[in-house]
């Protein structure tokens, strides 16, 4: 082909494009995929012929308006959101780097793995294995003492704890003793006692097993009480 048939078919080309006109189709624009806005066209000669008809559209990708883009039908017959994005927005799409969030991940994991251990509580098991303090019974002091009537009173202590359902248990000079609540004065326990017995004598008082109190008796105020001798319990 030689110079002059070049430039007479590109001006034949010119010519064409510039008689054609498109005319939009009335109405609101038709949104067949999300993201993708069209109007329908018509395309015309300058004599009137018609040349075609489509849909002139423009698609929404993330960073930016793609368009205009013809298409001879709706592209929803055809193509998925998936399709356009993949088609008309990977140039502009961002590329996803998980790598720094998964290793952020990975370390705040790793330190929350290590939070839990505290050594707090490892630490102190004394709690755990300590029995509590148990309150003592009597406050050590004598209100009577009668080798005759081979009785003892204790004082309780205020308050008084609750015997209820509790087995009480008490020895005097190492002898069983059997002692109540005074029913006539309730802070008082009176326990039976030998006439015969030495002093200085070990009182033990236990409550469901517990030792709750463990003193020395002197003597000192108790009447009819026999010299201090060997003498079994009478």
């Amino acid at each position: 082909m030689n110079k002059k048939t070049k430039l007479f078919s590109a001006l034949a080309f010119s010519t064409l494009l510039l008689t054609m006109c498109r005319f939009y189709d009335a109405g609101e624009r038709v949104t067949p995929i999300n993201g993708l806005s069209c109007q329908g066209y018509t395309d015309y000669f300058g004599k009137g012929s018609v040349v075609s008809k489509g849909l002139e559209c423009y698609y929404t990708c993330q960073q930016e308006v793609v368009g205009p883009l013809d298409f001879e039908t709706d592209p929803s017959l055809s193509a998925s959101k998936e399709d356009l994005d993949r088609t008309l927005c990977s140039a502009t799409a961002p590329q996803s780097t998980p790598t720094e969030p998964v290793a952020a991940a990975s370390a705040t994991l790793a330190a929350s793995a290590t939070a839990p251990a505290s050594p707090t509580t490892a630490s102190s098991p004394t709690a755990a294995i300590s029995p509590a303090a148990l309150t003592p019974l009597l406050t050590g002091e004598i209100t009577m003492c009668d080798g005759g009537l081979k009785l003892i009173s204790f004082r309780i202590v205020e308050p008084p704890p609750d015997l209820t359902d509790k087995t009480l248990a008490v020895q005097i000079a190492g002898r069983e003793s059997t002692c109540t609540v005074n029913p006539v004065n309730t802070s008082l326990l009176t326990c039976s006692i030998p006439r015969s017995m030495a002093f200085p004598a070990q009182v033990v008082v236990q409550l469901d097993g517990a030792l709750v109190n463990e003193f020395s008796l002197d003597g000192v105020g108790c009447i009819n009480i026999d010299p201090p001798t060997p003498t079994p319990a009478q």
